[in-house]
């Protein structure tokens, strides 16, 4: 698959909805089809803010991503105006002319999760910053359980034709982490690794993620500002290794994070035996703890018919929809006070009409291309750790 076909398939599988996406998706279409014509000139902020029913932020943010895809240009004094964007060869429209050739010719390898799009739009919002940087990219996704069948021939491919950087979306709970490494140095290849829970990584890969424990704790303190005192927290049942070390047992489960910051946000209120967790079973190595297998259904309805059952509840966003979609299906009277709150800020959430907390993944994207456009003694320099600050996305 090419990277404009991959891009594409994402695209319309999962979207860009933020406020930002939604603007420049609207702009995009608009000129394409004719609708806004090389030379008009583009409203202001402030009235494509109230246009959009987005803040100013979001439209100047919208703005600006347009103007580097090539779609707009900005003339001092004058504002902003739809530029001759089917004209790449104009060097103030053609964000790639910025980029070396060496350097465009350079390839991303992304190692992905299959269930990527569970967790928000970073491999859109990545492909999109690759793409207008002038990367190619090749893109491996893995599936929980398949194991050495399936990772042993990506890491022949990365052997045999090394890129300029790795990308690593979490690996089967690092169990190649060891061989990739090796890889890498052998050949200089950067390692990148974000957008995943926080797990232990080789010391010299470079990290850029979301803080999950304060997305947990964030959430957990807007529940209780609104008057919520028994929270429950939706997670995949904790596999806790015997043969791991004691010190490294709970390190990689990648629910731990919520917990404690749902956890310490409680403590921090003074309140005890305020949460309650409940897991999704695991099914089976390659299923994992699908929220939508028929177990976990039941679970969830039995969960929601407890008399001590939460008013409220917090978890990923596709295990909250499942959560909803099991209260509708059968009818079960819930709370007048019942809320939930959503981790991902995915189309979950924005079909189902339910409050989330946004990881930041544009922004983890655009951290990633610019550890990736680092001159080498820079990023060489030190082993860059960048933790992004989640955002609660009201909804209603």
């Amino acid at each position: 698959m090419t990277t404009a076909d991959a891009q594409s398939d994402s695209s319309h599988a999962l979207g860009d909805t933020t406020a930002v996406g939604r603007l420049v998706t609207q702009m995009r279409q608009a000129i394409e089809s004719g609708e806004l014509r090389v030379g008009d000139k583009v409203a202001t902020l402030r009235s494509l803010a109230d246009q959009y029913d987005i803040s100013f932020d979001a439209a100047r943010g919208a703005i600006a991503r347009l103007e580097k895809m090539g779609y707009l240009a900005r003339k001092r004094g004058s504002g902003t105006f739809v530029a001759d964007w089917q004209d790449r060869k104009h060097e103030q429209f053609n964000p790639s002319r910025l980029i070396q050739k060496k350097q465009q010719q350079k390839t991303v390898a992304l190692l992905l999760d299959n269930k990527v799009h569970h967790y928000g739009r970073f491999y859109d919002h990545l492909m999109d910053c690759l793409q207008l940087g002038g990367f190619g990219t090749s893109v491996f996704t893995w599936h929980h359980g398949w194991g050495d069948d399936e990772m042993l021939p990506v890491l022949e491919k990365l052997e045999q034709d090394p890129p300029h950087t790795i990308v690593v979306q979490h690996l089967e709970g690092g169990r190649y982490y060891d061989a990739l490494d090796k890889i890498a140095r052998k050949h200089g290849v950067r390692v990148i690794f974000s957008f995943a829970g926080q797990h232990p990584t080789p010391d010299s890969w470079h990290c850029v993620l979301s803080d999950t424990n304060a997305a947990a704790a964030i959430a957990t303190n807007h529940l209780l500002q609104k008057g919520h005192r028994r929270i429950g927290l939706v997670l995949h049942k904790r596999t806790i290794s015997a043969t791991e070390p004691a010190s490294t047992r709970k390190r990689w489960v990648g629910h731990s994070g919520f917990i404690l910051g749902a956890g310490q946000e409680l403590r921090r209120h003074g309140m005890r035996h305020a949460l309650k967790l409940h897991y999704h079973q695991r099914i089976d190595k390659i299923t994992g703890s699908d929220a939508a297998h028929p177990l976990n259904r039941a679970l969830a309805a039995q969960w929601l018919k407890e008399s001590d059952c939460p008013t409220a509840f917090i978890g990923e966003d596709f295990r909250i929809a499942a959560l909803l979609q099991v209260a509708k299906e059968r009818n079960i009277t819930l709370p007048d006070n019942f809320e939930v709150v959503g981790i991902g800020n995915t189309p979950w959430s924005t079909l189902m009409n339910f409050s989330s907390m946004w990881l930041r993944e544009d922004l983890a994207a655009q951290h990633v291309l610019n550890l990736i456009q680092m001159s080498d003694t820079l990023f060489e320099s030190v082993a860059h750790r960048i933790m992004l600050q989640p955002q609660l996305v009201k909804r209603p």
